[in-house]
Formats: C-alpha cells, sequence, structure tokens
C-alpha cells in the first residue's frame, strides 16, 4: 500500500501537472468480470451523480491528510464548492498520459494498464491545453468520494485521520499517554491512522529497526524516551523516503510512470535472513503479526522485520505470554 512519503510524491506531481484545470469529461471504466463490477471504485454517491457533479469544476487545490488525497474544486464562479477525495489503496495510481513520453515510461505504464486494472479517466483543459488523468487500480482497494466543501473536514474520512506526521506538529506527551492506556504490539499501533496518520508497513519495520524497539513491545512498556524517538526516526525517515519518490519495493509508480528508489535504502524490511545492516552480527527476521479485529474487517496478519538480539528475543517471550 502507497504510504505518506508515495502519497506525497503522487500529490506534490499531480499539482504541477493539473491545478487550475476543468473537467470536461470523465470515462468510468466497467470491470467484465463480476467480482470487479461489484467493487466500484466510487463510493457513497452513484456514478451518474459522481460525474455530473465533476463536469465543469476546476481544480483548485490538492491536499493531503495521511494517506488520503483531497482534490479541492471551485465552480465557475470560483466558489469552493466540492471536494474529491482519492484513497489509492494497495494498487491505485495516477498517470497524466501527455507525460509518458520515453520508451522506459510507456512501458511501465503498460505493465500497470491491465484489463483488470482499469479504473477511470479524466479529461481535464484550461481553455489553452488539454490532459489525460488515467486512474489504475488491479485490487480495487482505492476509491473515490465526493462531499461538499464546507463540511468535509468534519465528516469521514478527514475527521477520522489522525495527525499527519510531516504536516502536522505531534504531541508526543498526549500520544505516550494514549499509549499507556493500551496494550498492543507498537507495530500495531504505528499501522493505526486515527491518531497519527501516514505510516504503513514497509516504513513501521524501518522505524522500529532505528528506534530499536521490538515490533512486539506493548504500548504500554514504551517509556515517553521512547515514544519521542519513535516520532522523530519517523519523521526523518518519511522525509528522506520523500526526497527519493517514495519506495517501489513491490510496485508503486508515480504519476510520470516512474518509480521512486527509497527501496535501495530500507534496512529491514523484505530482507529476511540477510545480515544487519550495521553489521551487528545478527540476521534480519521476519514475523506476522495480527492486526485486531473490528467490526468491519476481520483480523489479519501482517510481515514485520526486525533484528533478534537476546533483549529482543526476551520481549517477544513476554509478550507472548501475555505477561
Amino acid at each position: 500500500m502507497p504510504e505518506l512519503p508515495e502519497v506525497e510524491s503522487v500529490r506534490q506531481i499531480l499539482r504541477s501537472e493539473i491545478i487550475g484545470k476543468k473537467f470536461q469529461k470523465i470515462e468510468i471504466y466497467k470491470p467484465k468480470d463480476e467480482a470487479n463490477k461489484r467493487a466500484s471504485l466510487i463510493k457513497k454517491i452513484s456514478e451518474e451523480e459522481f460525474v455530473n457533479s465533476l463536469v465543469g469544476k476546476t481544480i483548485h487545490e490538492i491536499e493531503r491528510k495521511g494517506k488520503w488525497l483531497f482534490f479541492i474544486l471551485t465552480d465557475h464562479k470560483k466558489n469552493k464548492t466540492h471536494v474529491l477525495i482519492s484513497h489509492l489503496g494497495m494498487t491505485g495510481k495516477y498517470f497524466v498520459e501527455e507525460k509518458l513520453l520515453t520508451p522506459d515510461q510507456k512501458k511501465l505504464f503498460d505493465k500497470h494498464n491491465s484489463e483488470g486494472a482499469k479504473g477511470l479517466t479524466f479529461y481535464l483543459e484550461n481553455g489553452q491545453k488539454s490532459i489525460k488523468l488515467i486512474y489504475r487500480d488491479a485490487r480495487r482497494f482505492g476509491g473515490f468520494r465526493l462531499q461538499n466543501f464546507e463540511d468535509y473536514k468534519n465528516s469521514e474520512p478527514y475527521k477520522n485521520i489522525g495527525t499527519d506526521l510531516l504536516d502536522e506538529k505531534v504531541d508526543t506527551e498526549l500520544l505516550f499517554k494514549h499509549y499507556q492506556k493500551r496494550k498492543i504490539p507498537i507495530k500495531n499501533a504505528l499501522l493505526e491512522q486515527k491518531i497519527i496518520s501516514g505510516i504503513g508497513n514497509i516504513y513501521a519495520s524501518e522505524i522500529l529497526f532505528d528506534t530499536k524497539i521490538h515490533p512486539l513491545k506493548k504500548t504500554n512498556q514504551l517509556t515517553e524516551l521512547e515514544v519521542k524517538n519513535i516520532i522523530c526516526s519517523a519523521q526523518t525517515i518519511l522525509k528522506e523516503a520523500l526526497k527519493s519518490g517514495g519506495t517501489s519495493e513491490f510496485d508503486f509508480v508515480n504519476p510520470l510512470s516512474k518509480e521512486g528508489s527509497y527501496q535501495n535504502k530500507l534496512k529491514v524490511y523484505n530482507r529476511k535472513g540477510k545480515p544487519c545492516h550495521n553489521n551487528c552480527g545478527s540476521l534480519i527476521e521476519k514475523l506476522e503479526i495480527n492486526q485486531e479485529k473490528t467490526t468491519e474487517k476481520k483480523s489479519k496478519e501482517r510481515s514485520t522485520f526486525f533484528l533478534s538480539s537476546v533483549s529482543e528475543i526476551r520481549v517477544l517471550k513476554f509478550t507472548r505470554n501475555g505477561k
């Protein structure tokens, strides 16, 4: 799943390409297989209403909070009227067709433009230049919502998104007090998006390695200094990943059909069995951690990568025994 650096990279590129452009036409691809037919990319609104509401609107600004994108739209009088909300899910990707110029860019686009991945095409123009913004999503876990501008920050999803790690100041004292009231593995806590937002599976492993905290350590066992170190490390790593255009460990591609390069700097994620990056003599191990069940979703396992040292093995046994 694209995490904060990847989504911010997408935002910055789109902002440079489509701000001031008006929606002229929207095409919504209809999947042929029954499973994908049921997984509409348009949420909480009919496709017809979605299209009719967008046509004629201009993209005034593109904002981000956590892993969500918010396209601020204006009408012909330049009044802010709607917000187009976008989440990339696991495999969502934007492409600016007019920027796919080189053979490598076109080849990478073709790789992600399979029949099953086709989603939406937005035709944009500003009176002088037309642009085709293409959205593709092979697993179709991403999607779009359309809300009124005046109250979108008081509605879901915005109101449920936690403090953004790069754009907002994190109150570490408040976060520490919150963690003291809970007894879940810190790895799980970092993946939640309602308190702090933007961290996913890849960067959680990197942050915990950097701060020398075992992923199974319970949140109520953390010291206030450890919480501060986690936030400091998170902000540093996310900024560095953003400078590298994000992580393309699997299939992340930006709207210019180019991959990020931070996967070349990962120290533990997806490096099971490899030596410690710091040459400490330990090997990187992989552990599956169950996420908490919610009323909407079943519990699922997430892979995490860490170093097994004597002290960390003690933490692992301690938390597994529930003591």
